[in-house]
């Protein structure tokens, strides 16, 4: 169900499956850019759009990667991206205890890049890159407590 002010993925040239993905750099939970052209090459990336770090929604979908992060990691790397400031992800990576980086798009540029920007927070939705640099699949109907398979599914 989708919710005014809450991003929806709207499909087109530069985020469909087989696009190059937008290249950007994010500042990380630590304050640290992070460019995702430097990512790219040994594994996939999966990019998890979600709407704000420490909701019930978000926290639960993040813990379902984070619960089988001994599988998801040999698959791919994983990075959370939210409107949230840095200090916000902090907490939310501290207190779930989450084992991937969290980056920071305040602005909302990278999430208009992905086509799931909105007023208020960035649609729930995930895209995996391939090593490439190609976008190889874009998960929309995203299951909170089942996230982890779908990724591992899609990867």
């Amino acid at each position: 169900m989708w919710i005014p002010g809450f991003g929806r993925y709207t499909a087109k040239p530069g985020n469909r499956v087989g696009d190059d993905a937008p290249d950007f750099t994010l500042l990380d939970q630590d304050g640290v850019p992070v460019k995702l052209k430097d990512q790219l090459g040994d594994k996939p990336i999966v990019l998890v759009f979600y709407p704000r770090a420490s909701s019930p929604i978000c926290t639960k979908q993040m813990c379902s990667l984070r619960d089988n992060w001994a599988t998801v990691v040999q698959k791919a790397k994983v990075f959370g991206v939210s409107y949230d400031p840095p200090v916000a992800l902090k907490v939310f990576q501290r207190n779930d205890k989450l084992p991937f980086t969290l980056l920071s798009d305040p602005d909302k540029r990278v999430a208009g890049a992905y086509g799931v920007a909105g007023l208020f927070a960035a649609a729930r939705v995930s895209f995996v890159i391939a090593p490439d640099g190609k976008i190889s699949a874009v998960i929309t109907d995203i299951k909170a407590s089942e996230h982890d398979r779908q990724v591992l599914d899609a990867v």
